[in-house]
């Protein structure tokens, strides 16, 4: 099987979302909720503004480390912390079976795509 790489992360990310029934809903923490909002809010705040990530070392500075204060840190707390107790079980149960796994990879994980 040829691996396909693709720019359409839109596409990535929503793949399989057709199990969803899009009147279903759930009931979530707000400060959760909230908290996982704010991370999003800051991912748009710093990459909106080119000025703001000038160089590769104000990405890393932002991103920093799942240990420290940083964007890794928030975002893995949204998504580890926050977000999986929001899943209604069968959604987890599909995430884990790999049912949401697109068979395009990003672009970012072809090793040679700068070649």
């Amino acid at each position: 099987m040829t691996t396909k790489y693709t720019e359409n992360l839109e596409e990535i990310a929503t793949f399989g979302f057709e199990a969803i029934d899009p009147k279903e809903t759930v009931e979530v923490n707000l400060k959760d909720l909230m908290y996982v909002f704010s991370t999003l809010q800051e991912f748009q705040q710093f990459f909106h503004q080119k000025l703001h990530y000038q160089t590769l070392e104000d990405v890393q500075k932002f991103m920093g480390t799942v240990k420290g204060q940083s964007a890794h840190k928030l975002l893995s707390t949204s998504i580890h912390d926050k977000m999986v107790k929001m899943l209604p079980e069968k959604i987890a149960d599909l995430y884990d079976d790999g049912h949401f796994d697109s068979p395009n990879l990003p672009f970012y994980f072809d090793e040679n795509r700068n070649k």
